[in-house]
């Protein structure tokens, strides 16, 4: 059976060690999502589990023009990659940035920031031998890396053997072009899984959208993790990629 983990989206509301207790009797392999509730991360030695990581992303913005903001998140993200690397989570996902209302009116530059925020990363990810997956993001006009060209172009520029692709099915169904993002396989270190109906980044529970749930059957060797809202939808998840692989 494929492995098949969970991410701490499920519990956002509970700290981690609640989170833990609850899911490690089902789930032998879980993502941190380092953030709000999910920052005591000490509470991971105590579990014999596969640890992923997602980085923080709420008010971050690696492509920002605002100098101070900027300099934060590459703070935040850095220090999640260390994190990582003291327990034992050899990926971390990470969200590209995105326009800021400012930086609407400057996307050359604001391409350029994200490109060297990107450059840097990954340095500090060869640095502790993690390796990064950046992540297709739902089709809102202010997102990066949405499409599969997208992905392609960071992937080529950045040319890091230590950034690949965190694929989410979710965010790839708002744009309609779920199995074209097989072209990047080779490039993929993890799958988020969750549902909707195309038109918002609903994360519901696999079955209960619009999802083409068949391209799952193409990554069953990828790390899988079910990203859904609820702990109840994870589990409904889970039976559905049981009855799926």
């Amino acid at each position: 059976m494929t492995s098949i983990g969970v991410s701490t989206l499920c519990m956002l509301h509970s700290d981690l060690e609640t989170v833990l207790e609850t899911v490690t009797p089902v789930f032998s392999c879980i993502e941190v999502i380092c953030e709000g509730n999910h920052t005591n991360l000490e509470v991971l030695e105590s579990y014999n589990l596969t640890v992923s990581f997602h980085a923080p992303f709420s008010d971050l913005n690696t492509a920002s023009l605002n100098k101070a903001i900027l300099k934060e998140s590459l703070r935040q993200i850095s220090e999640n990659i260390e994190a990582a690397s003291t327990y034992n989570a050899e990926v971390v996902c990470i969200h590209p940035g995105h326009f800021s209302p400012l930086g609407m009116h400057f996307k050359k530059k604001v391409f350029i920031i994200h490109k060297t925020s990107l450059n840097v990363l990954t340095k500090k990810a060869e640095e502790y031998s993690i390796l990064l997956g950046i992540e297709n993001l739902p089709m809102f006009n202010i997102l990066f890396v949405r499409t599969p060209e997208e992905v392609k172009t960071i992937l080529e520029e950045v040319n890091s053997p230590y950034l690949g692709f965190t694929f989410d099915i979710g965010h790839a169904n708002t744009t309609g072009d779920v199995q074209q993002f097989l072209t990047l396989k080779e490039y993929i270190t993890t799958v988020h899984l969750h549902d909707n109906f195309g038109n918002q980044d609903d994360h519901l529970a696999l079955g209960d959208g619009t999802c083409d749930l068949a391209v799952v059957k193409e990554l069953a060797e990828k790390r899988l993790v079910i990203e859904v809202n609820t702990y109840a939808d994870a589990l409904k998840s889970l039976e559905c990629l049981k009855n799926l692989l």
